[in-house]
């Protein structure tokens, strides 16, 4: 097992407490987006899919891509939401990434610009993951409702 230098250490641990001060942003995010899907026919094992897509390829426009194959495929049920996720995707690219690098600026980590793309995925991968969850609940629960309740903060 290799050892991480004092300086990658530093660095590894304010971008982890950067991107928790994105946290409860990125599941209000996601939440709306989940409503998008209420009276569709969305399965579970799309937005799993679409999950797994953004963990492995640890890409913005491989999952993309692969959110724009779905609406080809499925027009009716990705339509909306595939659009709304791919906007949300792109938004998560500026302020929020930008709040990330602030963050690490201010904790003096060098080279934070050149973490863009890292946190952007993250961002993503995130975002994805808590869409996926609060989907599953709501499908499961049939309670769209109370997940519109806590994506307003109520």
């Amino acid at each position: 097992m290799s050892q991480l230098d004092p300086v990658t250490l530093k660095r590894e641990l304010a971008l982890k407490q950067a991107l928790d001060t994105q946290l409860d942003a990125l599941v209000q995010r996601a939440n709306r987006a989940v409503l998008v899907l209420e009276k569709s026919r969305m399965e579970e094992s799309g937005l799993r899919n679409l999950l797994n897509t953004a963990m492995e390829s640890g890409s913005f426009e491989v999952t993309a891509n692969f959110i724009r194959y779905q609406i080809g495929r499925s027009r009716e049920t990705w339509q909306s939401f595939g659009h709304h996720v791919i906007d949300d995707l792109y938004a998560l690219g500026k302020e929020p990434t930008e709040d990330v690098i602030a963050a690490l600026k201010e904790r003096q980590i060098e080279n934070a610009e050149s973490l863009k793309s890292r946190i952007h995925v993250r961002l993503m991968q995130l975002y994805l993951g808590y869409a996926n969850r609060a989907f599953v609940f709501a499908k499961k629960t049939g309670d769209f409702e109370r997940l519109r309740e806590v994506s307003s903060g109520a």
